[in-house]
C-alpha cells in the first residue's frame, strides 16, 4: 500500500475538512429551506446559489475527490466481475492513450450499441446495452445509485499491468468543461493501482465513488498484473448544478470522506535533465517507448502529470530531429491541448 504521511496531509485534511463540514452545513439548509418553500409554493434560488458557491470552492480546492461511498455486494459484484473479464477487448477510440491491457465496455451510451465506445454530448439519458444485461449488479447500482434520467454514458473499465498516459477529456466536445461530470467507482482493490490529477496521485478504494476533473490532465496505472475493474459514469448539465444531484439516493452522497493520498519522492533538477538527456539515443522505433517511460515518472516522483511533455519534447529537440521534435509537438497538443470530436493520434503509433 502506498505510504501516508500525516504531517504533509495535515494541511490538505484541515481544508478540507473545513470545506466539507461548510458545504454540508450549507447543503443542509438549503434543503430545509427548499422544505419550507416546497409547502409555500415558493423558489429556492437564495439557497441554490449558495449550494453552487460552495461547491465551486469545493472543486477548485480539491479538483478530483470523493463525492460518495456505496458497500458493495461482493457476492453479487463478483458474477458480474466475471462475465465482464470473459468479454473479449475491442479496439478502442482511445487506444493511443494507453499501454499494456486497458478494456473499456459499454454498458449504456448513446446509441445502445456495445461495440460504440464513443463519448458523445447527446439530449436525455443514455441507453443500456448488451453488456449491461451481462452485468444486472452494475446495471442495479446505476439505476439506484445514480439519477439514471441523467446519465450520458456508463462504462466498466479494466487496466492491468498497464497505463494510460496523461490527457485531458471533454475537450473535442461542445459544452465548457465545467458542464461535464465524470464519476469513477473502483470495484476492485489493488494496491498497485493508482491515479493521478495534475499534481496528485490518489490511491482509490473499492466502493468510494469520485468525482474525476477529467478536463485537467489526468492518468492511471497499475503495476501488477492483477485485476483493477471500475465503473465509470458520465454526466452532462446545461447551466449551474450541486453534486449531489447526480444521485438517486442523497445518502450516497459523501463528501466528508477522506481520500487516500500516495506521498511521493522530491523531484529535481537532476532527474529532470537525466529524463531529457534520453534524447540522445531517442528514434522512430523507441518514440512511444520513451513516452510511456516518462509518464510513469510522477507516480514516484513529486511534480506534474503535464510535465511529461515538456521532458518529451525537450528530449526530443536534444535529437537534433525536426520531424522528431515536431511529431513529439503534436503528441502533447493532442493529448493536453485541443483534439477534434472522433480524431485519433497517428503520430505515437
Amino acid at each position: 500500500m502506498p505510504e501516508l504521511d500525516p504531517h504533509n496531509l495535515e494541511a490538505y485534511r484541515h481544508s478540507q475538512t473545513a470545506l466539507s463540514r461548510a458545504f454540508r452545513t450549507v447543503l443542509q439548509n438549503s434543503r430545509t429551506h427548499s422544505e419550507r418553500k416546497a409547502r409555500s409554493g415558493g423558489h429556492d434560488m437564495t439557497s441554490r446559489a449558495q449550494v453552487r458557491k460552495y461547491q465551486l470552492m469545493w472543486r477548485k480546492s480539491v479538483r478530483s475527490h470523493i463525492v460518495g461511498k456505496v458497500e458493495l455486494d461482493k457476492a453479487r459484484l463478483q458474477h458480474d466481475l466475471e462475465a465482464l473479464a470473459a468479454v473479449p477487448r475491442v479496439e478502442e477510440e482511445y487506444d493511443e492513450f494507453s499501454s499494456g491491457y486497458w478494456k473499456n465496455l459499454s454498458l449504456w451510451n448513446s446509441s445502445g450499441e456495445a461495440d460504440d465506445t464513443m463519448y458523445r454530448d447527446i439530449q436525455g439519458s443514455a441507453k443500456p446495452t448488451a453488456h449491461a444485461a451481462k452485468a444486472p449488479y452494475l446495471d442495479e447500482l446505476i439505476h439506484t445509485v445514480f439519477d439514471s434520467k441523467i446519465v450520458k454514458m456508463a462504462r466498466a473499465r479494466n487496466l492491468v499491468d498497464a497505463m494510460v498516459i496523461p490527457h485531458r477529456d471533454f475537450i473535442e466536445l461542445n459544452k465548457d468543461n465545467d458542464q461535464y461530470f465524470r464519476t469513477f467507482m473502483v470495484l476492485e482493490d489493488n494496491g498497485s493501482a493508482f491515479h493521478s490529477d495534475d499534481d496528485t496521485v490518489i490511491h482509490m478504494r473499492p466502493g468510494e465513488i469520485w468525482y474525476l476533473d477529467a478536463a485537467a490532465p489526468h492518468s492511471a496505472v497499475n503495476f501488477s498484473s492483477d485485476s483493477r475493474q471500475a465503473l465509470c459514469v458520465d454526466f452532462a448539465f446545461e447551466g449551474s448544478f450541486t453534486e449531489d444531484q447526480i444521485f438517486a439516493d442523497k445518502s450516497f452522497y459523501r463528501p466528508d470522506l477522506e481520500p487516500e493520498i500516495v506521498v511521493r519522492k522530491p523531484f529535481t533538477t537532476d532527474h529532470r535533465d537525466k529524463l531529457v538527456q534520453l534524447g540522445g539515443i531517442i528514434d522512430n522505433d523507441n518514440f512511444k517507448d520513451i513516452l510511456f517511460l516518462m509518464s510513469r515518472v510522477h507516480y514516484r516522483y513529486d511534480v506534474p502529470a503535464a510535465e511529461t511533455y515538456e521532458w518529451f519534447v525537450e528530449a526530443c529537440r536534444l535529437a537534433d530531429d525536426t520531424t522528431l521534435t515536431a511529431k513529439a509537438e503534436g503528441v502533447r497538443d493532442y493529448m493536453i491541448g485541443q483534439r477534434a470530436l472522433g480524431e485519433r493520434l497517428v503520430a505515437a503509433a
